[in-house]
Protein backbone atom coordinates (compact mmCIF):
# COMPACT_ATOMS: atom_id res chain seq x y z
CA UNK A 1 0.00 0.00 0.00
CA UNK A 2 2.83 2.40 0.84
CA UNK A 3 4.36 1.89 -2.63
CA UNK A 4 1.05 2.66 -4.33
CA UNK A 5 0.52 5.78 -2.22
CA UNK A 6 4.07 6.98 -2.86
CA UNK A 7 3.59 6.49 -6.57
CA UNK A 8 0.27 8.36 -6.49
CA UNK A 9 1.95 11.20 -4.58
CA UNK A 10 4.65 11.32 -7.24
CA UNK A 11 2.07 11.66 -10.03
CA UNK A 12 -0.06 14.23 -8.18
CA UNK A 13 2.79 16.45 -7.02
CA UNK A 14 4.66 16.24 -10.32
CA UNK A 15 2.05 18.44 -11.95
CA UNK A 16 2.88 22.05 -12.79
CA UNK A 17 1.30 24.65 -10.51
CA UNK A 18 2.87 27.86 -11.77
CA UNK A 19 -0.26 29.75 -12.78
CA UNK A 20 -0.74 33.27 -11.38
CA UNK A 21 -1.82 33.31 -7.71
CA UNK A 22 -5.33 34.88 -7.22
CA UNK A 23 -7.05 31.51 -7.02
CA UNK A 24 -8.43 31.94 -3.51
CA UNK A 25 -12.00 32.40 -4.72
CA UNK A 26 -11.76 29.03 -6.44
CA UNK A 27 -10.55 27.42 -3.21
CA UNK A 28 -13.32 29.11 -1.22
CA UNK A 29 -15.89 27.79 -3.68
CA UNK A 30 -14.45 24.32 -3.23
CA UNK A 31 -14.73 24.63 0.55
CA UNK A 32 -18.37 25.69 0.21
CA UNK A 33 -19.11 22.65 -1.98
CA UNK A 34 -17.45 20.34 0.56
CA UNK A 35 -19.38 21.87 3.46
CA UNK A 36 -22.70 21.56 1.65
CA UNK A 37 -22.10 17.86 0.87
CA UNK A 38 -21.25 17.13 4.51
CA UNK A 39 -24.31 18.94 5.80
CA UNK A 40 -26.90 17.71 3.29
CA UNK A 41 -25.71 14.11 2.92
CA UNK A 42 -24.47 13.56 6.49
CA UNK A 43 -21.17 12.35 5.05
CA UNK A 44 -17.56 13.20 5.80
CA UNK A 45 -16.25 15.57 3.13
CA UNK A 46 -12.55 16.13 2.45
CA UNK A 47 -11.35 18.87 0.08
CA UNK A 48 -7.67 18.50 -0.89
CA UNK A 49 -5.65 21.29 -2.49
CA UNK A 50 -2.91 19.53 -4.46
CA UNK A 51 -0.98 22.73 -5.06
CA UNK A 52 -0.81 23.84 -1.42
CA UNK A 53 -0.77 20.23 -0.15
CA UNK A 54 -3.50 20.98 2.36
CA UNK A 55 -6.85 19.37 3.18
CA UNK A 56 -10.06 20.68 4.71
CA UNK A 57 -12.31 18.14 6.48
CA UNK A 58 -16.00 18.67 7.21
CA UNK A 59 -17.85 16.17 9.37
CA UNK A 60 -21.48 15.26 8.75
CA UNK A 61 -23.71 13.08 10.90
CA UNK A 62 -21.94 9.82 10.03
CA UNK A 63 -18.85 10.89 12.02
CA UNK A 64 -20.67 10.05 15.25
CA UNK A 65 -21.48 6.54 13.98
CA UNK A 66 -17.79 6.02 13.21
CA UNK A 67 -16.65 7.19 16.63
CA UNK A 68 -14.71 10.13 15.16
CA UNK A 69 -14.25 13.56 16.64
CA UNK A 70 -16.61 15.92 14.82
CA UNK A 71 -14.49 19.07 14.73
CA UNK A 72 -13.75 20.43 11.26
CA UNK A 73 -10.02 20.31 10.51
CA UNK A 74 -7.40 21.91 8.30
CA UNK A 75 -4.46 19.59 7.58
CA UNK A 76 -1.01 20.22 6.10
CA UNK A 77 -1.40 17.11 3.94
CA UNK A 78 -3.60 15.87 1.10
CA UNK A 79 -4.28 12.68 3.09
CA UNK A 80 -6.82 12.43 5.91
CA UNK A 81 -4.72 9.88 7.81
CA UNK A 82 -6.70 10.05 11.08
CA UNK A 83 -9.60 8.58 9.11
CA UNK A 84 -7.63 6.38 6.72
CA UNK A 85 -5.88 4.54 9.54
CA UNK A 86 -9.23 2.89 10.36
CA UNK A 87 -9.69 1.46 6.84
CA UNK A 88 -8.99 -2.25 6.30
CA UNK A 89 -5.51 -2.59 4.67
CA UNK A 90 -6.83 -4.61 1.72
CA UNK A 91 -9.42 -1.93 1.02
CA UNK A 92 -6.79 0.81 1.27
CA UNK A 93 -4.68 -0.94 -1.36
CA UNK A 94 -7.76 -1.27 -3.59
CA UNK A 95 -8.58 2.41 -3.05
CA UNK A 96 -5.05 3.58 -3.90
CA UNK A 97 -4.87 1.42 -7.02
CA UNK A 98 -8.17 2.79 -8.27
CA UNK A 99 -7.12 6.38 -7.57
CA UNK A 100 -3.89 5.89 -9.48
CA UNK A 101 -5.85 4.58 -12.46
CA UNK A 102 -8.38 7.38 -12.04
CA UNK A 103 -5.64 10.02 -12.18
CA UNK A 104 -4.19 8.46 -15.33
CA UNK A 105 -7.61 8.38 -16.97
CA UNK A 106 -8.46 11.99 -16.14
CA UNK A 107 -5.11 13.19 -17.43
CA UNK A 108 -6.22 11.90 -20.83
CA UNK A 109 -9.45 13.95 -20.96
CA UNK A 110 -10.03 17.69 -21.07
CA UNK A 111 -10.38 19.67 -17.81
CA UNK A 112 -14.00 20.38 -18.79
CA UNK A 113 -14.79 16.64 -18.89
CA UNK A 114 -13.12 15.77 -15.59
CA UNK A 115 -15.91 16.95 -13.32
CA UNK A 116 -18.24 14.34 -14.86
CA UNK A 117 -16.09 11.46 -13.58
CA UNK A 118 -15.86 9.95 -10.12
CA UNK A 119 -14.13 6.93 -8.58
CA UNK A 120 -16.23 4.86 -6.17
CA UNK A 121 -14.85 2.34 -3.69
CA UNK A 122 -16.47 0.25 -0.96
CA UNK A 123 -14.41 0.35 2.24
CA UNK A 124 -14.46 -1.42 5.59
CA UNK A 125 -14.01 1.07 8.42
CA UNK A 126 -13.01 -0.35 11.81
CA UNK A 127 -14.36 1.82 14.62
CA UNK A 128 -12.38 2.41 17.84
CA UNK A 129 -14.62 -0.18 19.56
CA UNK A 130 -13.67 -2.81 16.95
CA UNK A 131 -16.98 -2.83 15.08
CA UNK A 132 -16.75 -2.74 11.28
CA UNK A 133 -18.85 -0.25 9.31
CA UNK A 134 -19.17 -0.25 5.51
CA UNK A 135 -18.48 3.03 3.72
CA UNK A 136 -18.81 4.22 0.14
CA UNK A 137 -15.90 6.45 -0.84
CA UNK A 138 -16.31 8.83 -3.78
CA UNK A 139 -13.44 10.78 -5.34
CA UNK A 140 -13.97 13.67 -7.73
CA UNK A 141 -11.54 16.19 -9.20
CA UNK A 142 -13.51 19.42 -9.17
CA UNK A 143 -10.99 22.01 -10.34
CA UNK A 144 -7.99 22.25 -12.68
CA UNK A 145 -5.43 25.00 -13.30
CA UNK A 146 -5.24 26.96 -16.54
CA UNK A 147 -2.43 24.61 -17.65
CA UNK A 148 -4.67 21.58 -17.06
CA UNK A 149 -3.12 20.32 -13.81
CA UNK A 150 -5.62 18.86 -11.36
CA UNK A 151 -5.87 21.26 -8.41
CA UNK A 152 -8.79 20.42 -6.11
CA UNK A 153 -9.92 16.91 -5.17
CA UNK A 154 -13.11 16.15 -3.24
CA UNK A 155 -13.53 12.92 -1.26
CA UNK A 156 -16.87 11.90 0.27
CA UNK A 157 -17.36 9.13 2.83
CA UNK A 158 -20.95 7.88 2.99
CA UNK A 159 -22.36 5.18 5.21
CA UNK A 160 -23.76 2.14 3.39
CA UNK A 161 -27.22 1.21 4.59
CA UNK A 162 -27.63 -2.51 5.31
CA UNK A 163 -30.27 -3.15 2.66
CA UNK A 164 -29.95 -5.20 -0.59
CA UNK A 165 -31.33 -2.36 -2.71
CA UNK A 166 -28.72 0.08 -1.39
CA UNK A 167 -25.53 -1.84 -2.05
CA UNK A 168 -22.40 -0.02 -3.20
CA UNK A 169 -20.05 -1.14 -6.02
CA UNK A 170 -16.72 -2.56 -4.94
CA UNK A 171 -14.46 -0.35 -7.07
CA UNK A 172 -15.25 1.45 -10.29
CA UNK A 173 -14.97 4.70 -12.23
CA UNK A 174 -18.11 6.22 -13.68
CA UNK A 175 -19.10 9.15 -15.86
CA UNK A 176 -22.34 10.61 -14.55
CA UNK A 177 -22.97 12.50 -17.80
CA UNK A 178 -22.58 9.63 -20.27
CA UNK A 179 -23.36 6.67 -17.99
CA UNK A 180 -20.07 4.96 -18.91
CA UNK A 181 -18.80 2.64 -16.16
CA UNK A 182 -15.23 1.33 -15.93
CA UNK A 183 -15.04 -1.52 -13.44
CA UNK A 184 -11.75 -2.24 -11.68
CA UNK A 185 -12.56 -5.96 -11.80
CA UNK A 186 -13.29 -6.10 -15.53
CA UNK A 187 -10.59 -7.50 -17.76
CA UNK A 188 -10.86 -4.57 -20.22
CA UNK A 189 -9.69 -2.25 -17.46
CA UNK A 190 -6.35 -4.02 -17.43
CA UNK A 191 -6.03 -4.06 -21.21
CA UNK A 192 -4.26 -0.71 -21.40
CA UNK A 193 -1.19 -2.52 -22.71
CA UNK A 194 -1.14 -5.03 -25.55
CA UNK A 195 0.11 -8.56 -24.92
CA UNK A 196 3.38 -7.74 -26.67
CA UNK A 197 3.83 -4.60 -24.57
CA UNK A 198 3.19 -6.54 -21.37
CA UNK A 199 5.76 -9.14 -22.38
CA UNK A 200 8.32 -6.45 -23.12
CA UNK A 201 7.62 -4.60 -19.86
CA UNK A 202 8.10 -7.80 -17.89
CA UNK A 203 11.51 -8.24 -19.51
CA UNK A 204 12.38 -4.65 -18.63
CA UNK A 205 11.36 -5.45 -15.06
CA UNK A 206 13.73 -8.41 -15.07
CA UNK A 207 16.56 -6.00 -15.86
CA UNK A 208 17.10 -6.86 -19.53
CA UNK A 209 18.56 -4.22 -21.84
CA UNK A 210 17.08 -3.29 -25.21
CA UNK A 211 19.56 -5.49 -27.12
CA UNK A 212 18.76 -8.49 -24.91
CA UNK A 213 15.03 -7.88 -25.26
CA UNK A 214 15.46 -7.62 -29.04
CA UNK A 215 17.14 -11.01 -29.15
CA UNK A 216 14.71 -12.69 -26.76
CA UNK A 217 11.59 -11.39 -28.51
CA UNK A 218 13.12 -11.74 -32.00
CA UNK A 219 12.38 -8.13 -32.93
CA UNK A 220 14.59 -5.21 -33.93
CA UNK A 221 15.95 -2.72 -31.41
CA UNK A 222 13.93 0.00 -33.17
CA UNK A 223 10.77 -2.01 -32.50
CA UNK A 224 11.80 -2.47 -28.87
CA UNK A 225 12.31 1.27 -28.48
CA UNK A 226 8.98 2.00 -30.17
CA UNK A 227 7.20 -0.38 -27.77
CA UNK A 228 8.98 1.28 -24.83
CA UNK A 229 7.79 4.74 -25.84
CA UNK A 230 4.23 3.48 -26.35
CA UNK A 231 4.29 1.91 -22.88
CA UNK A 232 5.57 5.11 -21.26
CA UNK A 233 2.88 7.14 -23.02
CA UNK A 234 0.04 4.77 -22.10
CA UNK A 235 1.11 4.58 -18.45
CA UNK A 236 2.02 8.28 -18.19
CA UNK A 237 5.49 7.17 -17.03
CA UNK A 238 8.74 9.06 -17.43
CA UNK A 239 11.08 6.08 -17.42
CA UNK A 240 11.25 2.29 -17.24
CA UNK A 241 11.40 2.14 -13.44
CA UNK A 242 8.24 4.22 -13.09
CA UNK A 243 6.47 2.21 -15.80
CA UNK A 244 7.24 -1.04 -13.98
CA UNK A 245 6.00 0.38 -10.67
CA UNK A 246 2.75 1.63 -12.23
CA UNK A 247 2.15 -1.72 -13.92
CA UNK A 248 2.83 -3.59 -10.67
CA UNK A 249 0.53 -1.58 -8.41
CA UNK A 250 -2.18 -1.39 -11.10
CA UNK A 251 -2.22 -5.15 -11.63
CA UNK A 252 -1.56 -4.75 -15.37
CA UNK A 253 0.83 -7.69 -15.56
CA UNK A 254 -1.33 -10.20 -13.67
Amino acid sequence: MADTRNLLNLKLFNQKFNEPENKELELDEGKTIAQVYARLENCISVLSDLKKRKSYIYYGGIAGQLGLQQTDLELNSIWEDDLLQHIHPDDMEKKMRLELQFFRLLNAVSPQERTSYEAVTRLRFVRPDGKTVLLKHRLMYISSTVQGSIRLALCLYHGIIDHPDLRSPDALILNSQTGIVIDLNREKFRDVLSGREKELLQLIGYGLKSKEISQKMNISINTVNRHRQNIFQKLDAKNAIEACRIAEVSGLLK
